[in-house]
């Protein structure tokens, strides 16, 4: 029920003698029973993964004789198997799950036209069986990244992880220009199959991996984007681009990044002076890129992520010319000389100011939320544009955001930082507490205002569960700070998918922010 080696149905082996698996290990609750025909062609196996879309089964293709991977739509959330092995959906989320089901196949009839794309998982047939809606995958010998990062000692080297990601940043770039976001890119949905190339698979439906949705959130931490994390923010390429740069920078030092959320507080990606030698500066500036928390300061396209991995032979060119330059041999006294000539001091300085340029549009990457520019450089060198001093206006009490959309459009020409967050039971979160300098106070132009913001309340109360699914209670606790966690019990009482309560807390209870919140979820009545 695992490889499907040497398959056949009577004999009733209870170990397979080629891959160890156990026949007798039971499959997890609500799957397929084993050798279940899926349109009477599929066999399935062992269910190997799931998530709120569905389960994944390992299976075979009885025409073929080969194994493959066939992927079932049972968001068990809003809908439930019957004694028959139908999916019914629930009376109250029916036409939620007939949207579901139809962006289910959308995603697999799009995948389906990549199939000549190498480094996409290949869709081999898309069914319809038992009220839902299959998707046969084929069934390549492949190894997580996270293994063969392992495997090779722990970390890859600049050319390795190059090598392995070009291709992919490629196909990325083509898959969301039909319209499919991934938002789950990992060590653990990229592989590396048998010939060392890089493949892309774990293609669920968007509801799976984003705030908001009826279904169980999947988020793989450390490689999700913090707008993942929110019911409102607009997810697409930006994000993929952002779990793409964490899944190569996990590469170059084994390390898992940490949750977007956390990097709000602090950005700072946490390198290596060792790793620092190894990779070429170009690269580190287009994963820092890739890696802004915000939105509007990350990488926007796997286009742009491409030719910033690239830039590097550009500069060399630039390194080259300027190198050459200097090194002509010196005018002939024979031939008429140039009308315009620059000695060899100037180049020299011309070769410091490029030289400065370049350091500094480097280093632009790892200063906060948006990167030097040339502007900045400008504002250094030339201090003779410097305006009239500002008057800081009272920010106090204010929210923060509508405070850094004023000074992004331009209204007031000076900076906002956020010097610290605090808790605080008189001032909402996100609101500014304190600011320097004060208001009434004065800051020369495209100076830098500092502001404490609130984190609102330290204890907060546990919101009321009553006939909510766990997916619009997570919502809840996600958006009043805390951090949601899901435990599943048997009940012939509380519709599957539904909150039966929380673990170890009262709705009401006072508790502190950010502290772990267990729910307790209705896995349905237990089989007989």
């Amino acid at each position: 029920m695992n490889c499907f080696s040497g398959y056949n149905p009577e004999t009733g082996i209870s170990q397979c003698l080629t891959c160890g698996w156990d026949n007798n290990k039971p499959q997890p609750h609500g799957a397929l029973p084993y050798e279940t025909e899926v349109a009477s062609r599929y066999i399935v196996g062992r269910a190997k993964a799931a998530n709120g879309e569905g389960f994944t089964y390992c299976a075979l293709d009885n025409t073929a004789q080969k194994t493959v991977t066939l992927r079932e739509f049972f968001p068990r959330a809003i809908s439930s198997r019957d004694e028959t092995g139908i999916i019914v959906p629930s009376q109250d989320h029916a036409r939620t799950f007939r949207q579901y089901s139809r962006d289910f196949l959308e995603l697999s009839r799009s995948v389906s036209r990549l199939r000549e794309v190498t480094v996409v998982e290949s869709v081999l047939d898309i069914v319809e069986d038992n009220g839902t809606v299959y998707t046969v995958y084929s069934d390549e010998g492949t190894v997580s990244l996270r293994r063969y990062v392992q495997d090779s000692g722990g970390r890859l080297t600049w050319n390795e992880t190059s090598r392995l990601f070009t291709p992919v940043i490629t196909a990325l770039s083509l898959i969301n220009s039909l319209g499919v976001s991934h938002l789950a890119l990992s060590p653990d949905t990229l592989r590396v199959n048998s010939e060392g190339n890089m493949v892309i698979t774990g293609f669920h439906i968007n509801a799976v991996h984003r705030a908001g949705a009826l279904l169980d959130l999947e988020l793989h931490k450390g490689f999700a984007a913090v707008e993942q994390y929110s019911t409102r923010a607009a997810c697409g390429e930006v994000s993929d681009v952002y779990a793409l740069g964490a899944c190569m920078l996990f590469c170059l030092t084994g390390l898992v990044p940490d949750e977007a959320t956390r990097r709000l507080q602090d950005q700072r990606l946490m390198i290596s002076k060792e790793v620092l030698r190894i990779v070429p500066p170009f690269a580190v500036t287009a994963i820092a890129n890739s890696l802004q928390v915000k939105q509007g300061n990350r990488t926007g396209s796997f286009e742009t992520f491409r030719m910033e991995l690239n830039s590097a032979p550009a500069l060399v060119d630039e390194v080259e010319e300027t190198d050459a330059i200097r090194r002509l041999p010196p005018v002939s006294r024979d031939l008429p000389r140039r009308r315009f000539y620059l000695p060899p001091v100037a180049w020299l300085i011309i070769s410091c100011v490029v030289t400065l340029v370049i350091l500094f549009t480097i280093a632009s990457s790892w200063l906060g939320n948006r990167g030097m520019s040339f502007n900045d450089l400008s504002g250094i060198f030339d201090n003779s544009s410097i305006g009239e001093p500002i008057e800081v206006p009272d920010m106090k009490g204010q929210s923060f955001t509508q405070w850094e959309n004023r000074t992004k459009s331009g209204e007031f020409d000076f900076k906002l930082v956020v010097k610290s967050k605090e808790y605080n039971n008189t001032i909402a979160e996100g609101y500014i507490i304190s600011q320097i300098p004060e208001p009434g106070e004065t800051v020369k132009p495209g100076g830098t205002v500092s502001v404490t913001v609130s984190q609102g309340k330290a204890i907060r109360p546990l919101p009321d569960y009553e006939g909510l699914s766990f997916a619009e209670l997570q919502g809840l606790l996600r958006d009043d700070g805390f951090s949601p966690a899901k435990e599943e019990v048997f009940s012939s009482d509380v519709e599957l998918g539904y909150v039966i309560g929380y673990k170890d807390h009262e709705a009401g209870d006072q508790v502190d922010y950010g502290e772990t919140i267990t729910v307790i979820v209705s896995a349905g009545p237990e089989e007989e």
